[in-house]
């Protein structure tokens, strides 16, 4: 690998002929930084904003309702671009290393051309992804916290952890790929106003439900191993296990929150006590 020195940009990595690993850390370690002032920046906006638009008509027309489904639709096509770039290796580590030795060993996920780059490009979408919310805030729609704090904490935690190379990123970017292919398709459809049967929007809170219990389970199981060192050749690192376990939870518990709320709760008879 080439001894990388300096400052790096986006560009030196998108417009590169060759994929290099140490270029993309490079640049991961000075862009951090960054990160944090976009994400105060994006709460700042959250807030600022829903209180001018309080007094400002809602961009809620034809026109902003064609970007936003243009919106959701690249983001749609992307996802499941690099789903279709990245999951054969996913299994190939489930063939080679088995379940436990796919979230232990990274094997050549990183400096592999593919799988490298695709999974950086899948570290960096997390930042326009943030944009979602303005849009909620321009059409005054409700931005609730499990909205902005999922997108803050995925964003801030993605670009934190990269440069760690951790083998359960796989299975992360694999679930969340899939994940967001169907959903940003369903928020595109929905962006233009076409209507979809109600369990469309059911299975999608649920898929994502089981996107943070399988998360969860892989974080726990990874603690275990590294407080017992059962497997001491398992490549994970403290410092990234904690946060991110914690991280798995709140979504794990706010989701779920979000489909009894919606799903269950909603459906209950309202009836009168009888004494």
């Amino acid at each position: 690998m080439a001894n990388v020195t300096g400052q790096v940009a986006v560009a030196d990595i998108l417009l590169a002929n060759d994929w290099n690993l140490e270029r993309t850390i490079t640049f991961m370690q000075h862009w951090v930084p960054t990160s944090y002032k976009i994400t105060m920046a994006y709460l700042l906006v959250i807030f600022a904003g829903q209180k001018i638009m309080r007094k400002v008509q809602a961009f809620d027309n034809w026109m902003m309702d064609l970007i936003l489904a243009l919106w959701n639709l690249s983001f749609s096509i992307f996802s499941g671009i690099a789903a279709y770039k990245l999951l054969p290796e996913l299994f190939h580590s489930l063939r080679t290393t088995g379940f436990v030795g796919s979230y232990c060993n990274k094997l050549d996920y990183y400096t592999d051309p593919t799988t490298g780059y695709w999974g950086w490009m899948f570290v960096m979408s997390k930042a326009p992804e943030l944009g979602d919310t303005l849009f909620l805030v321009l059409r005054k729609r409700p931005v609730i916290f499990m909205h902005w704090y999922h997108h803050a904490l995925t964003f801030v935690y993605a670009q934190v952890t990269y440069s760690e190379t951790q083998a359960w990123c796989r299975w992360s970017l694999a679930l969340n790929l899939f994940v967001h292919t169907v959903m940003y398709f369903y928020f595109a459809v929905r962006a233009l106003h076409i209507k979809t049967p109600r369990w469309v929007a059911k299975f999608i809170t649920t898929i994502q439900i089981i996107q943070f219990v399988i998360s969860c389970y892989i974080f726990s199981h990874l603690v275990y191993i590294k407080a017992f060192d059962t497997i001491p050749s398992c490549q994970a690192s403290w410092n990234v296990l904690g946060l991110g376990g914690l991280m798995y939870l709140s979504y794990l518990y706010l989701f779920a929150q979000f489909f009894y709320n919606a799903y269950i709760a909603k459906k209950a008879p309202k009836t009168k006590k009888v004494e």
